[in-house]
């Protein structure tokens, strides 16, 4: 089943209410950042961005250029709405379908299990990156939470259960070299660089 539609349809409906109702904590997101060691000058590419809510964090990475696409187009809207720097572009865009290349550094944060099919998330994270480019998927909540989370009726319908960081960076081991894995009450990464 492809639940590409579903999720955008699930996102448009909340997409303005979404700032009000889902807080991220400004000290793991700097922690989750700093453990991706981002070098200045970086191609990022910020994956189901919502609205931009890591935008202003990336920004003090001093990138080159920041890509933040999103299946949702109304959370595109409010994103450009929130956000405004000349070195931040916003494309309503199916991650799995998106063909720009070259960045340095990749990031999904607080969006992994709406992504269903983990082997093409992989395949397409490893096409966007040059070699030896990061992948990121970052939680600034334990995987016990974010299961929680999305255990109602319609949220179920767009997400998938979060596993440990040990059984999900398996299905990444086949582009990348997985480095880091956090899964504690407090944050869940897995990372890893293009071989």
């Amino acid at each position: 089943m492809n639940n590409c539609q579903a999720t955008k349809e699930y996102f448009n409906n909340i997409a303005k209410k979404w700032d009000s109702i889902c807080q991220h904590d400004p000290y793991k997101i700097s922690a989750i950042l700093t453990l991706a060691g981002i070098k200045k000058a970086s191609r990022i590419l910020d994956i189901a961005t919502g609205t931009g809510i890591l935008i202003p964090h990336l920004l003090k990475q001093e990138p080159a250029e920041i890509v933040a696409i999103d299946l949702s187009e109304q959370m595109i809207i409010q994103a450009q709405k929130n956000y405004k720097s000349q070195l931040v572009h916003f494309e309503n865009a199916n991650f799995y379908a998106f063909d720009q290349k070259g960045f340095d550094f990749a990031i999904v944060y607080s969006a992994y299990p709406h992504f269903e099919n983990k082997e093409a998330l992989m395949l397409q994270l490893s096409a966007c990156l040059k070699p030896g480019g990061r992948f990121m998927i970052a939680h600034s909540e334990s995987k016990e939470t974010i299961n929680g989370r999305h255990s109602g009726e319609h949220v179920k319908m767009v997400s998938t259960t979060l596993n440990d960081v040990m059984t999900e960076s398996e299905e990444f081991r086949a582009c990348f070299s997985v480095d880091i894995m956090v899964d504690t009450e407090a944050l869940y990464i897995i990372s890893g660089r293009k071989v």
